[in-house]
């Protein structure tokens, strides 16, 4: 059984005016976005289909005189079909046609459609174990982005260890998947993970399932109906399917197994001991979520370096979803509890909020803009 994150909570930061006021409950921090003037920081195998039965004749018994019979009429056995209920979870897609084709991603742009705003009825996302602790994680090509333009739309958190070690199940469940895609869609193009484990873990969130995917892995341990507990072995990172580097990919998808069905995962997995995640929203008044925008972490102590995310760029297919709780479009995760700035810098206006992380919690900060102002046109 999983149990919530490691004293799991929301620091909650509520936007108001141009100002600043902050007052404290428990569990709970409120304060306002500052616009300041100041400088810019230095920064697998082909799934084989069941053969239908085959008609089968069922002769009567010769008769005793030479009359002549009717001969019987051949029963042919029904082909078993799936029901409306059967569990599709294990089976991927025909591989298209073509392959994709990258998409123009539109950078410091406003969402077409207002973004969701956070429910504060949603469970908070459940409490998951690093696959791989002690990895260095990617931040240079976070959840929502593509890697300064280089890449397609990333859905997961890739990890890098530098010895054999495995990569655990982050909780109980059952092995769905456990093959290569070469013949089966599960990502952007067939064989994009070119081995892969799928694990459907028994703890529902929200009552619907959730689906932890391990991508360009090697060495797999588990197998199809298999079942496992948190921390078992699953595979070692690998170079399988599009990677270039060895890495393990963890998805993690919500109410089906499909490849727009992920969140993001750094707020499903448990931050190391003595760190905590923030989870930003950046809009403006209207509610539309600016995109591919650069957003700075501060220590206010200054004994760390600056740290770069981006907000959540969109594609056509909107493969990029927020969690329910939270309705973030950018993510710091994980940082060491202390005292933090963040910043952004939009049509030449800094944008500034103070936040605390906390051991364990995810920190919540909501910075509004000024309304989006159209460049003059050069005469």
């Amino acid at each position: 059984m999983m149990t919530s994150m490691r004293n799991m909570g929301r620091l909650a930061v509520v936007v108001l005016a141009m100002s600043v006021v902050a007052t404290c409950t428990p569990g709970r921090v409120e304060s306002t976005v500052t616009a300041a003037s100041g400088a810019t920081p230095a920064p697998g195998a082909t799934l084989v289909p069941s053969p239908t039965a085959r008609p089968t004749t069922r002769p009567s018994p010769p008769p005793p005189t030479a009359a002549a019979t009717t001969p019987p009429t051949p029963t042919t056995e029904p082909t078993p079909q799936r029901s409306a209920t059967a569990d599709l979870s294990g089976v991927g897609s025909p591989c298209p046609a073509t392959l994709p084709i990258k998409p123009d991603y539109a950078r410091y742009v406003l969402s077409d459609d207002p973004w969701p705003t956070p429910d504060p009825a949603a469970p908070v996302p459940l409490s998951l174990a690093d696959p791989l602790p002690e990895a260095e994680r990617n931040t240079g090509y976070p959840y929502g982005s593509d890697g300064s333009g280089r890449y397609l739309l990333h859905n997961g958190l890739d990890m890098v260890i530098e010895d054999e070690r495995w990569a655990g199940a982050v909780a109980d469940g059952m092995v769905v998947v456990a093959r290569d895609d070469v013949d089966e869609l599960f990502g952007w193009r067939c064989d994009w993970y070119g081995e892969l484990v799928v694990i459907r873990l028994d703890e529902l969130w929200a009552g619907r399932p959730v689906y932890a995917l391990y991508g360009h892995i090697r060495d797999v341990q588990v197998f199809e109906g298999q079942r496992v507990q948190r921390g078992d072995p699953v595979a070692r990172q690998g170079t399988a399917g599009v990677a270039v580097v060895a890495h393990l990919h963890l998805e993690v998808r919500v109410g089906e197994n499909t490849f727009g069905a992920t969140q993001n995962p750094l707020l499903w997995v448990e931050p190391p001991a003595g760190s905590g995640v923030i989870a930003g929203r950046l809009i403006d008044p209207d509610g539309h979520a600016w995109q591919g925008i650069t957003v700075t972490l501060i220590d206010r102590s200054g004994t760390a370096d600056f740290t770069n995310t981006w907000s959540y760029l969109d594609d056509p297919q909107h493969l990029i979803r927020p969690s329910a709780g939270y309705a973030e479009n950018f993510v710091f995760g994980p940082v060491a509890a202390g005292s933090y700035d963040v910043y952004t810098k939009i049509q030449g206006v800094e944008y500034r909020q103070p936040i605390e992380v906390a051991d364990g919690q995810v920190s919540v900060v909501e910075m509004v803009t000024e309304p989006y102002q159209t460049p003059t046109p050069e005469p």
